[in-house]
């Protein structure tokens, strides 16, 4: 069966009319919004969710009482989203970051912030693309799992992380709201059970 070309807009607006409007990143605060982007690292969002409660209940996500805990106290608040010697180090780093220098940071161009947060141990591709897009407004696509994936069903290409990202970016034209929603739309979709739109079979996508 011939497949039906699909342009990036197509796409997009073919999960947002299925989805909705999904409003990410879930968090009520830039704090806690940093913590979920560390602890979802290696993990699914239930174990990494687990974690943020814990230090909702303990510190109500105020960045001076999360910069205060005790290492051991904060090792084992995080442990259920797992590696969590390592998230610890990477939680501090990331709040301090955002403590220390957030308004510099947010006056650079994007190419140079990204390199600037690639140097911040704990943040590499993915994580450098969420805060572009979520914390310092920037549309960027986050080239993740559940993209690489979606994205080689319909193109039968199989682009490394860096390669899908300049592909999507050179050929988007998204505004930053658009950008936040079609990573959401993209991540949800791919948690469902089945194909309910036919997006791996029925459709081919053009950049």
């Amino acid at each position: 069966m011939k497949k039906e070309k699909l342009t990036l807009s197509q796409l997009y607006y073919l999960l947002s009319n299925h989805l909705g409007p999904q409003r990410w990143w879930p968090a009520d605060s830039v704090p806690e919004m940093l913590c979920g982007m560390i602890l979802v690292q290696n993990t699914n969002w239930n174990s990494a969710e687990r974690s943020l409660q814990n230090l909702r209940e303990t510190v109500g996500f105020d960045l001076q009482r999360l910069l205060a805990l005790p290492r051991v106290q904060l090792e084992k608040l995080i442990q259920p989203s797992g590696f969590y010697h390592a998230k610890a180090d990477y939680l501090r780093n990331i709040l301090t970051m955002y403590q220390q220098d957030y308004p510099a940071l947010r006056s650079l161009p994007t190419a140079q912030l990204r390199k600037k947060l690639l140097s911040i141990k704990g943040i590499g591709n993915e994580t450098a693309d969420v805060l572009l897009l979520y914390l310092f407004d920037r549309p960027v696509f986050v080239a993740d799992t559940y993209a690489r994936q979606l994205f080689f069903a319909l193109t039968q290409i199989k682009d490394s992380y860096p390669g899908l990202k300049i592909k999507v970016e050179r050929s988007s034209h998204f505004t930053v709201l658009e950008a936040q929603e079609f990573h959401a739309l993209i991540d949800e979709y791919s948690k469902l059970a089945d194909d309910p739109l036919g997006l791996k079979t029925n459709y081919q996508l053009k950049f």
